[in-house]
């Protein structure tokens, strides 16, 4: 190695080292997570008509994985409840309502408080995670929703590069769904499994010699050294159990060594949607000049961004001096990403 410059073999190994750093410990199952909440959202959704004065369903709930300080980034003044937990489990968690989720409930209710609905839903949901464990998962305190500033926000002791299981959550109707989510660090999220009696078993503890219990001499010893048919009674028959597998779920990708500003010069097609609208061929033939075409949005709903015909950000339109612009409310989450681009 010279005294100013590193050889590429050094840079690589600098860079194996970084991701090995940052490579995050070994992560729950995200399905037992989104199944655990999916539950209690069910017990939420008979107490959702006398809140909104809307027939409600639960919609499905998604989850992922991403760090708390990526998380913050993407908010905007969003409205807040900081949930704590103290016995069995202890943590906090936060149910948010960011610009997306606001702009729906403005929508979506027409008389009604949206914070006081945020409120009792908060408290609904509580109430079924409670039933969904039995009565053993306890939230101590849940404060009310508040608008703060996500640069600035205090009220949760977690580390800017702490794992966090992010829930999207929603509650559909006729006119329309209110969705917020629910985050939690991955400590908590493990300890409310272990509450609910839904932590994973040791990988350690899974082997042929479970399988095959009944004998497991037998299966050790090779075949010219078999134990006599009597070593085995017939009071224990061999159980063969049909192999099961957990759903396969895109998990946190690894940062990889690569230079990302060899692609910063790449010109990308960026295209703003204010809506879409099908129309017969007939109806297109009929258009003229003050023709009026409506669209499938409602006035003051986020645009779509899409870049290269992808979507990856939601906004709000603005004027700048004489000029159309969007003002960026959100960013689509990774896991949107991924189910886009298939």
């Amino acid at each position: 190695m010279s005294d100013h410059l590193l050889s590429q073999e050094e840079v690589d190994a600098l860079l194996r080292e970084a991701a090995a750093a940052n490579k995050p410990a070994a992560l729950p199952d995200l399905d037992l997570i989104t199944g655990l909440f999916q539950r209690a959202l069910a017990h939420v959704a008979p107490l959702a008509p006398p809140i909104a004065g809307k027939a409600l369903e639960p919609g499905t709930v998604s989850g992922e994985f991403v760090r708390w300080g990526e998380l913050r980034s993407q908010w905007m003044s969003p409205l807040a409840a900081v949930w704590r937990y103290e016995t069995p489990a202890k943590g906090t968690q936060l149910s948010v309502a960011d610009s997306p989720a606001r702009q729906q409930l403005r929508v979506y209710l027409a008389d009604e408080d949206p914070v006081s609905v945020l409120n009792k839903l908060a408290l609904a949901l509580a109430d079924g995670l409670s039933m969904a464990t039995g009565g053993r998962c306890k939230v101590d305190d849940i404060t009310s929703y508040h608008e703060i500033d996500p640069h600035r926000f205090d009220e949760v002791a977690w580390r800017s590069d702490e794992m966090c299981v992010v829930l999207q959550m929603s509650l559909r109707g006729d006119s329309g769904a209110i969705s917020w989510l629910e985050v939690l660090p991955v400590s908590l999220a493990e300890a409310l499994l272990a509450t609910a009696g839904l932590s994973e078993p040791e990988p350690e503890t899974v082997s042929a010699a479970q399988t095959w219990s009944a004998a497991p001499q037998a299966k050790q010893a090779p075949a010219s050294a078999a134990a006599p048919a009597a070593t085995t009674p017939r009071s224990q028959p061999i159980t063969v159990a049909p192999a099961e597998f957990p759903p396969l779920a895109p998990g946190p990708s690894e940062p990889e060594p690569a230079n990302i500003s060899l692609i910063m010069d790449v010109p990308l097609q960026v295209t703003v949607e204010l809506g879409r609208r099908r129309m017969l061929v007939r109806d297109i033939l009929e258009l003229g000049k003050g023709s009026l075409i409506e669209l499938d949005k409602l006035a003051g709903e986020p645009v779509d961004v899409y870049v290269n015909g992808k979507l990856i950000a939601k906004g709000e339109v603005v004027v700048i001096d004489e000029n159309f612009g969007v003002k960026i409310t959100s960013i689509v989450t990774p896991a949107e990403r991924m189910r886009n681009l298939q």
